[in-house]
């Protein structure tokens, strides 16, 4: 609290006191990222930003002023293409084969920086990098199945996709584009880690979810989810133990669910 009123006070100084932004001018801008910064999956930076998020789809909210024309990678590409054919079953481009399971997708895109979901900004790893550590599904549960194991991520890419592929939609999703996210997910350790490794891994677990877990410090390949997969942030903190580079990752969930139980609690 106290830093979030010294960050008030200096917000108020600058935009009041010419002579004191002409002598920090340099610093202005670094300054408004980092205020902006959602660290730990906290509302203060969506309420402070929220005066530039205009448009708005269900929870999430974005600036569709900062839309911009751009070319998916290929890795990218391939993943959404993946992504497309498990949430569409027997999906089928009018350009391809009936003998082709591949869809024909065009590499365009208009991509963002940024979004607000459930009063929370994610950002690109490229915009804000505290910002783009998340905790997600990555699907569906199939009929009958456990549904799978949230995993962390970080946030390479958000994309608005134009509708290339023919599929029946709603009248209201017409005039309401969807929204990707690409993840990277943080890669698993392995069975074969050192006994030392999987030991503090699961001292780690033995605390749930205030304890987190441990990951590699390396990425598994990309894959596409929306928003509404994004459960928070979470923190991550580079860590060496022994010859090993790991990641210990917390996930904030509980933090997400504390603020929806205090939400019930006011309405």
């Amino acid at each position: 609290m106290r830093s979030s009123t010294r960050e008030a006070n200096l917000k108020a100084l600058l935009e009041d006191d010419s002579e004191a932004r002409s002598r920090v001018g340099d610093l202005v801008e670094t300054y408004r990222d980092i205020l902006a910064e959602d660290v730990r999956g906290t509302r203060l930076a969506h309420m402070i930003d929220a005066v530039h998020l205009t448009q708005q789809a269900a929870d999430i909210v974005y600036d569709r002023n900062s839309l911009r024309e751009s070319s998916l990678p290929g890795a990218i590409l391939a993943a959404f293409k993946q992504f497309l054919r498990c949430k569409h079953p027997g999906l089928r481009d009018e350009e391809t084969t009936e003998n082709s399971s591949d869809i024909m997708v065009s590499p365009k895109a208009k991509v963002l920086d940024k979004f607000s979901l459930r009063g929370v900004q994610y950002s690109t790893a490229s915009r804000r990098t505290r910002d783009s550590h998340v905790f997600f599904r990555s699907a569906k549960p199939e009929m009958g199945k456990a549904p799978p194991s949230p995993q962390p991520g970080q946030i390479t890419h958000i994309f608005i996709h134009p509708n290339v592929l023919h599929y029946p939609v709603s009248s209201s999703q017409h005039n309401r584009p969807s929204v990707y996210v690409c993840v990277q997910p943080y890669a698993p350790l392995q069975p074969s880690s050192g006994p030392k490794l999987r030991n503090i891994d699961q001292m780690y677990r033995r605390f749930g979810f205030a304890g987190g877990f441990l990951c590699r410090n390396e990425f598994a390949s990309p894959i596409i989810i929306e928003p509404s997969s994004v459960i928070s942030h979470v923190a991550v903190t580079p860590l060496k133990i022994g010859a090993d580079n790991v990641f210990h990752v917390l996930p904030m969930d509980r933090v997400t669910i504390l603020i929806r139980l205090l939400e019930l609690e006011d309405s």
